[in-house]
């Protein structure tokens, strides 16, 4: 099984090394994982070494992974702004990136590689993930079981709860420029009994926190817009794709999302920074894929946005 899985880094080495251990006690193992690391500024590069080298055992436990792997192990390192290898073997890879150039241009250096090395599938993880054993299996097979493989998505939890944030995608309304994913706020087992052809019915995009892409979809597609430095990224290559390639959603690949720990937004914490990213995005998405709606997006992102903020800056037991 080809699989790469790349995860990015921007000081977030905890959450990461977890992922990466979570990945590695996948029942079927990738070929090849990529670290990517954005020009972190809290030493993340030394911490990925202490951990390869077996200096960090006591660590993961304390964050939810398994200790998967027997340290010390091969942890090969990567220069992102010079000429790769032709070829390499499997392993870990540590891509060290000399700035932080956004999501997209971070998953690319990761993905440019997995291809160029011959992978059939890249699976692209938030930082701040934990997968299922099964996961990557599941998802390999749903994607493959369609005429026309392009992307797969996960049944993606939040991390210490039974409610689901997303069975696989979502749909964009091209008219206000919102999103709504499908199954948010469901029990798991709820969310469970869906049909996955239903789901795949509805969804007009893959969420980004897992995103399985076969290697013929981004030959054809591209890599991601490097425009999105963050948000959107994930919903332009599926609109990018047209009708060209299936989107898939595997209902055995589970999940644990700690919402925010990549973008720092989430539905219990407030960032201006990100929410500036994400309006700056859905506008970016709006004028590349449907420009006639721009007039009415922008009323629409204008007033979501000032309601997020009045409802997030109110004292508690204030908000209308």
């Amino acid at each position: 099984m080809g699989v790469a899985v790349v995860i990015l880094n921007y000081n977030g080495w905890q959450d990461t090394l977890a992922c990466v251990e979570s990945v590695l006690a996948s029942a079927q193992s990738p070929e090849r994982v990529f670290i990517i690391d954005n020009a972190s500024t809290n030493d993340s590069v030394r911490w990925f070494r202490h951990w390869a080298a077996g200096n960090l055992e006591f660590l993961l436990p304390e964050l939810g992974a398994p200790d998967s792997c027997r340290k010390p192990l091969p942890l090969t390192e990567i220069d992102g702004n010079a000429p790769a290898p032709a070829t390499a073997a499997a392993g870990v890879f540590l891509v060290r990136n000399s700035a932080n150039r956004g999501y997209a241009a971070g998953n690319n250096s990761g993905i440019r590689l997995a291809v160029q090395w011959g992978a059939e599938a890249v699976w692209i993880l938030n930082n701040d993930t934990l997968v299922d054993r099964e996961a990557l299996g599941a998802m390999y097979r749903r994607l493959f079981s369609k005429e026309k493989p392009g992307l797969c998505g996960s049944l993606i939890r939040y991390a210490g709860s039974a409610t689901v944030q997303c069975r696989g995608g979502g749909y964009t309304n091209w008219w206000t420029g919102l999103s709504v994913l499908d199954g948010a706020g469901e029990d798991i087992a709820a969310a469970r009994l869906a049909n996955p052809a239903d789901v795949e019915r509805r969804i007009n995009f893959i969420y980004g926190a897992s995103v399985m892409a076969s290697r013929t979809f981004i030959e054809q597609v591209g890599l991601m817009d490097e425009r999105y430095f963050l948000y959107c990224e994930e919903q332009d290559w599926a609109y990018s794709a047209g009708d060209s390639f299936d989107l898939t959603y595997a209902p055995d690949a589970v999940v644990y999302h700690k919402e925010g720990g990549t973008t720092d937004f989430s539905r219990k914490k407030f960032s201006i920074r990100a929410l500036w990213h994400l309006t700056r995005s859905r506008l970016l998405l709006t004028r590349k894929h449907a420009p006639m709606a721009l007039p009415t997006v922008c009323l629409t992102l204008a007033f979501a946005a000032l309601r997020m903020a009045w409802r997030r800056l109110l004292p508690s037991g204030k908000n209308p």
